[in-house]
């Protein structure tokens, strides 16, 4: 049988106990907590109606092609003429925060917490979902990286496939991006030309290859 003092010491112990437990508990809750709602902090102070935005294509350094906002589905196989490669991109001056927006659909390109890319048509400053970016230079490349989380960048594979952000790193292939005008404003980029003006131009040449065998015809005949 227990003595009064020995008793004693095992109700303190027990109580101790308890107290260590509540208290990691509560620790865990905080955590878990903030976790959930980090999410949420990158649009604090961010102001869109007072960002200049820019209508641009993000060129994937891995997949070689633009990346694309097809409503929630985002990928890097755009074309140069994918009317959904077509990007509005709209920063913070003051920190360099940015967020990007299909012209043509609307919707955002954002992390989940999962760290899937995926696309929404609202910015919440409530969520578990991320649309915020801040944009660094790498060796003439881009890199976008969560405001929020960050160890967590944007990134495509080879096959223009979005990649998991936790899976990211910085300074590989699969995390940079070239900005590159839209086709309309470079007109000196041959590759950029559309399918109705490469037609004129060759219809041109034929047309100036018909005038010089008639006019040898003629030469010809006379």
């Amino acid at each position: 049988m227990l003595s009064v003092q020995a008793q004693r010491h095992h109700h303190v112990k027990t109580r101790l106990l308890h107290i260590i437990i509540i208290w990691c508990l509560s620790v865990q809750e905080s955590v878990q907590q903030e976790n959930e709602n980090s999410f949420d902090q990158g649009l604090l102070g961010l102001d869109l109606s007072k960002s200049q935005p820019n209508t641009l294509q993000l060129y994937s350094r891995a997949s070689s092609k633009n990346i694309r906002i097809m409503g929630r589905t985002i990928d890097a196989n755009g074309s140069v003429w994918d009317e959904d490669a077509r990007l509005i991109i709209r920063s913070d001056s003051l920190d360099g925060r940015i967020t990007i927006q299909g012209e043509h659909t609307g919707y955002f390109l954002c992390i989940n917490k999962k760290g899937l890319v995926v696309g929404r048509k609202k910015i919440k400053r409530e969520g578990s979902v991320s649309c915020v970016f801040t944009e660094t230079i790498r060796n003439t490349y881009t890199e976008l990286r969560l405001v929020q989380k960050t160890e967590m960048y944007l990134g495509f594979n080879k096959d223009g496939q979005a990649i998991p952000a936790h899976r990211t790193r910085p300074g590989v292939k699969s995390v940079q991006f070239l900005k590159r005008p839209l086709p309309e404003d470079n007109p000196a980029d041959d590759t950029s030309m559309s399918s109705a003006n490469s037609y004129s131009f060759y219809e041109l040449i034929r047309q100036l290859a018909t005038n010089v065998d008639a006019t040898r015809n003629e030469d010809t005949a006379s």
